[in-house]
């Protein structure tokens, strides 16, 4: 079983903060960063791995993730090159249909199809071609030397197949049941096949909320906050004919109550609608011995990496568990 861990930031703290926690994730071993990207409530994602680029040697630098609504793909193209150039090659660009980025302008997530035409056009502007875009065409001056590959964010069976079809890699939220994670891993590789691609073609990273405490209360109200998060995205995606009745009622109520203006805060509102239930599905929160024992069962389901959001009061602190776990 060999995969890496990386590290999830929601930049809700000082870029350079952000910058010193990927120092300190490259020291303890992890292999990558995310770092999301929404306007309204975070720092801007590109200063904010610029920093980190800067800060370390070796670490993957990825947005986590960005949107076709909110930055032109030239924008996003020259961007995430000019990080790329700044690191000397470390970087992941990741795209989703957006979610806090796009719901604090009142917008509607994009389509699967506009991002499909977004991703289309960056991996030409990014490999020196010219671009089509809503009818127009588009050339950079210039372009980062090697291949920079796009991941794309997915969820629900539609968005999978899409990755599976065409992103270099796939950054899903599926929760913490390794059967739904092995049935996401299935999607992904039907669409590889309808590509002609084979899944091991493709980068599998789970995305997983944890949070680890010798009280294993204490880390269950710590995980609360991106509980929230991964509740909501994967309500949005699946059916809820494929979740438990009690789960999809209790996920609907949260949903419904999600205050976006405090995504993933710990003073949000809606985190008394976090039941055990939600937790249970979406997170792994507990002692050492029942977190290592649940990621260890999730790292042999076949994914390639694992990214845990720092979400919680002390990140360093988790960090430091999350190194140990799973070293």
């Amino acid at each position: 079983m060999n995969v890496a861990c990386d590290i999830g930031i929601l930049p809700d703290r000082s870029a350079m903060e952000v910058a010193k926690l990927s120092s300190q994730a490259e020291m303890l071993g992890f292999q990558g960063i995310w770092v999301a990207d929404s306007q309204c409530i975070f720092r801007d994602v590109y200063a904010a791995l610029t920093l980190c680029a800067v800060n370390t040697r070796k670490l993957t630098l990825a947005t986590g993730v960005t949107n076709p609504l909110t930055r032109h793909p030239a924008v996003t193209a020259c961007s995430i090159a000019t990080v790329d150039e700044i690191s000397s090659g470390r970087t992941i660009l990741g795209i989703g249909t957006g979610e806090s980025a796009v719901h604090t302008l009142e917008e509607k997530p994009a389509t699967l199809a506009l991002l499909e035409e977004y991703t289309g056009a960056i991996r030409a502007l990014l490999d020196g071609e010219m671009a089509s875009y809503r009818g127009k065409r588009i050339r950079m001056s210039w372009t980062p030397p090697r291949r920079i590959p796009i991941y794309f964010a997915s969820s629900g069976p539609r968005s999978l197949l899409l990755a599976g079809r065409l992103a270099d890699g796939v950054l899903f939220q599926a929760g913490s049941d390794p059967l739904l994670i092995r049935n996401a891993l299935e999607q992904i590789r039907t669409g590889a096949e309808q590509s002609g691609r084979t899944l091991d073609q493709i980068q599998l990273c789970a995305r997983l909320g944890c949070a680890v405490s010798h009280s294993r209360e204490e880390a269950r109200a710590e995980i609360k906050p991106y509980a929230a998060v991964a509740s909501g995205t994967i309500f949005a995606s699946l059916p809820s004919s494929s979740l438990p009745e009690a789960l999809a009622a209790d996920m609907k109520r949260l949903k419904e109550h999600y205050d976006y203006q405090r995504h993933a805060s710990f003073q949000a509102g809606h985190l008394e609608l976090v039941t055990d239930q939600i937790i249970d599905a979406v997170a792994v929160a507990g002692t050492p011995d029942e977190v290592s024992f649940r990621l260890h069962e999730i790292m042999s389901t076949g994914i390639n990496r694992l990214v845990i959001p720092m979400n919680v009061k002390d990140p360093i602190r988790l960090m430091n568990w999350i190194a140990e776990i799973v070293a």
